[in-house]
C-alpha cells in the first residue's frame, strides 16, 4: 500500500475542512433567531465560512461563540422549564371544566405526567406544544358539540313556549270563527307540532289576523265615537236654538207685560177722569178687550213655543236612547272579548293573563292589610305519556275533568288559572300554609281515586304540587320560583304529593 504524500493530505484536509464549513453554516441557518445576543456572531462566521473561507478568523469567532452559548444553554434551559410548565397549566384549566368529556380529561392528565422536564434539556418542546394543542382542540370541539345541544335544547323549549302561547292566543279567535279554514289549519298545525320555520309563518299569520282584528274594532270604536259627536252637535245646535227662541220669547213677553201695563194705568187714569158711570164703562171694556187679545195672542204664542220645546226634547230623547243603545252593545262586545281573552278555552278556567291580573291585585292587598295569601303549583304527573299513548284528544279530555276536579274541591274564594300545558296555578287568600295544604292535599287524594279509561285501560292521573306561603317573599317572582322549585321536588320524590315551605 503506497504512502499518502503531504499534498495528497493536505487536499484530503481541505475536504474535510469545506464539509465541515458546509456543516457549520447549515447549523448557524438551523440556529439563527434562537438567541438574539449571538445572532450577529452567527451571521458574521456564516460569512467567513462562505465563499474563500477565512478558517483563522473564523476558529477565533467560534471560541467566543461557544462561550456565549455556554452562557445561554442556561437562560434556554429555564426558558423550556418555564414553557413546559405554562403548558402544564394550561392542560390543568382545561382539566377542570365541566364541559370536557373524560377521555379528553383522561388523555390530558396523562400527556401532563408525560411532561416532567429533562434535565440540562436545552431542546425547543415544539412536539409537546403540538400534542398540547391537540388535546385543545378535542376539548374545544367537545365544547362546541356540547354548546350546540345546550343551543337545541333551548331553542326547542322557546319553540315548545311559544306553540303554548300561540294556541292560548288563537283559541279566543277559533272559538268565534271556526267556520274559518285558515284558523282551523293553524289550529290543526299547533296541536300536531310544528317545524321552527312553519312556527314562524304561523306567528306572521297571527299577527295579521290580531292587526286586521284591531284595525276592524279600531272602525267600530270610531264609527260609535263619530256617531256620539254627530248626535252631541245636533243636541247642541238643538240646545242653542232654544236658547235663542226662549231670549226670543223673553222680549215678546216682557213687551207685552208692558203693553198690559199701559192698558192698566190708562184704566186707572180712565176712571180718575171718567165724571159719567157711563163713560165708565165704555173705557173699561174697551181697555178690558184689548188686555184680552194680548193675554190670548201670549197664550197661543206660549203653547206654540211649548209645542216645539216638547218635540225638541222628545228628538233628542230618542236621539239619546239610540246612543246609549249602541254604547251598551259596544261594551257587551268589548266584555265579551275580554272574558275571552282571559279565559282558556279548553279547560274554561282563567288563562295565565287572568292570573297575572289577579296575583297582582291580590298580592298588593296581602301586603298592604298584611293578609294571608298562599300559592300552589299544580302538575300533571306523566302527562306526556298520556298524550303520547293514548293521542291529543284523550289528553284534552283529561285535561277538562282535571280542571273541573280542581275547581270544584276549592273554596269559592281560591282562584285557579291554567298555567300552560299540564300546569295549573293556585291562588288562596285568607287561609294559612297548613289550612291550604290540608285542602290540597285531600283534592290531591280525589283526583288519584277518580276512575279514568283510556282505550279500556283503567289510569290513575295523579297531581304533583308545590306551596308556598306568598307573603314570606318579597316580589311575586320570587314566591313563583319557590313555588316552582317545590313543585320540581315533588316531582323528583316520587310525584302525586305535596312539596310546602314554610312548614
Amino acid at each position: 500500500m503506497s504512502e499518502t504524500t503531504p499534498k495528497q493530505q493536505l487536499m484530503v484536509a481541505r475536504q474535510y475542512l469545506d464539509k465541515l464549513s458546509i456543516f457549520i453554516t447549515a447549523m448557524v441557518d438551523f440556529f439563527q433567531g434562537t438567541s438574539p445576543s449571538i445572532d450577529e456572531e452567527l451571521k458574521h462566521i456564516k460569512k467567513l465560512l462562505s465563499g474563500k473561507p477565512d478558517y483563522d478568523g473564523a476558529s477565533e469567532l467560534s471560541v467566543k461563540i461557544n462561550a456565549a452559548m455556554k452562557k445561554e444553554s442556561k437562560f434556554m434551559q429555564q426558558k423550556n422549564l418555564d414553557t413546559l410548565s405554562q403548558i402544564q397549566n394550561s392542560l390543568k384549566r382545561i382539566n377542570e371544566l365541566d364541559v370536557v368529556d373524560p377521555a379528553v380529561k383522561e388523555e390530558v392528565r396523562q400527556f401532563i405526567q408525560s411532561l416532567a422536564p429533562e434535565k440540562n434539556n436545552t431542546s425547543s418542546p415544539v412536539v409537546q406544544f403540538e400534542k398540547a394543542l391537540q388535546l385543545f382542540r378535542k376539548a374545544l370541539s367537545n365544547n362546541v358539540v356540547m354548546q350546540s345541544q345546550a343551543d337545541a335544547q333551548a331553542q326547542d323549549a322557546l319553540h315548545a313556549q311559544i306553540t303554548q302561547e300561540l294556541q292560548e292566543l288563537i283559541a279566543p279567535y277559533y272559538a268565534n270563527n271556526k267556520d274559518d279554514k285558515t284558523f282551523a289549519q293553524l289550529q290543526q298545525k299547533l296541536s300536531s307540532g310544528l317545524e321552527h320555520s312553519e312556527l314562524l309563518e304561523c306567528c306572521l299569520a297571527m299577527i295579521r289576523f290580531v292587526i286586521k282584528d284591531v284595525i276592524k274594532e279600531a272602525s267600530t270604536a270610531n264609527k260609535l265615537i263619530h256617531s256620539i259627536h254627530k248626535s252631541l252637535s245636533k243636541i247642541n245646535v238643538g240646545i242653542k236654538s232654544t236658547i235663542e227662541k226662549s231670549k226670543s220669547r223673553m222680549k215678546k213677553r216682557t213687551a207685552q207685560n208692558q203693553a198690559m201695563q199701559k192698558q192698566i194705568n190708562a184704566i186707572e187714569t180712565a176712571l180718575s177722569d171718567s165724571q159719567r158711570i157711563e163713560d165708565l164703562k165704555r173705557e173699561a171694556q174697551n181697555y178690558l178687550s184689548k188686555m184680552q187679545s194680548s193675554l190670548s195672542a201670549s197664550e197661543a204664542d206660549e203653547r206654540a213655543e211649548q209645542e216645539k220645546m216638547i218635540a225638541l226634547l222628545e228628538s233628542m230623547q230618542k236621539r239619546l236612547t239610540e246612543l246609549e243603545q249602541k254604547a251598551q252593545g259596544y261594551r257587551d262586545k268589548l266584555f265579551e272579548q275580554r272574558i275571552n281573552a282571559m279565559t282558556d278555552t279548553l279547560t274554561k278556567l282563567p288563562n295565565r293573563m287572568a292570573y297575572e291580573e289577579k296575583i297582582a291585585i291580590a298580592f298588593e292587598k296581602a301586603k298592604r292589610e298584611g293578609g294571608k295569601l298562599c300559592m300552589a303549583i299544580l302538575d300533571i304527573d306523566h302527562f306526556k305519556r298520556i298524550n303520547d299513548k293514548y293521542g291529543h284528544s284523550v289528553g284534552d279530555k283529561t285535561l277538562q275533568i282535571i280542571a273541573t276536579q280542581i275547581k270544584k274541591n276549592l273554596a269559592d274564594t281560591d282562584f285557579i288559572a291554567r298555567w300552560g300545558g299540564e300546569e295549573f296555578v293556585a291562588l288562596m287568600p285568607d287561609a294559612d300554609i297548613n289550612d291550604c295544604l290540608e285542602r290540597l292535599d285531600a283534592m290531591r287524594e280525589k283526583i288519584a281515586q277518580l276512575p279514568f279509561m283510556f282505550k279500556g285501560n283503567r289510569v290513575s292521573v295523579t297531581l304533583s304540587i308545590g306551596l308556598t306561603d306568598m307573603v314570606e317573599h318579597a316580589t311575586i317572582e320570587l314566591a313563583f320560583e319557590h313555588c316552582d322549585e317545590l313543585l320540581f321536588k315533588a316531582k323528583e320524590g316520587g310525584r302525586n304529593q305535596i312539596q310546602f315551605s314554610p312548614s
